[in-house]
């Protein structure tokens, strides 16, 4: 749907710009469209990024030998299971905070049931 006017403005040829209008327009657009390196290219090139990158890698491969040669941490009493019945009422009840005499009536029904237990069983 286009009529002849139109036809004859497209039909027509654009003249080109004088050539000092052309190197004003560029030297104006230039800071504008100039390609910027990149942050990381800048990082990946850069002889003192790669070398801070072989120092961190043997400083960690190191961390990793030492700290294999370090002794395994051992289990300490506190941690143990408690072995008999009465140990672990004693054990229990010191966490509680139970007194003397309240630890001791327990102690002594553990042990009384226990050898009620043994001898059932024998």
């Amino acid at each position: 749907m286009t009529d002849h006017t139109e036809r004859q403005l497209l039909a027509t040829e654009r003249p080109e710009p004088q050539r000092e209008l052309r190197q004003r327009v560029l030297a104006a657009a230039m800071p504008l469209v100039r390609a910027n390196d990149s942050t990381l290219d800048r990082l990946w090139f850069s002889p003192t990024w790669r070398v801070a990158v072989v120092i961190s890698f043997i400083a960690l491969a190191g961390l990793e030998v030492v700290s294999n040669r370090a002794p395994a941490p051992t289990a300490s009493a506190q941690n143990q299971p408690p072995g008999t019945p009465a140990q672990t009422v004693a054990m229990v009840a010191a966490e509680l905070g139970l007194s003397p005499a309240d630890t001791a009536l327990l102690l002594a029904q553990v042990r009384t049931s226990s050898n009620e237990l043994q001898g059932a069983n024998r």
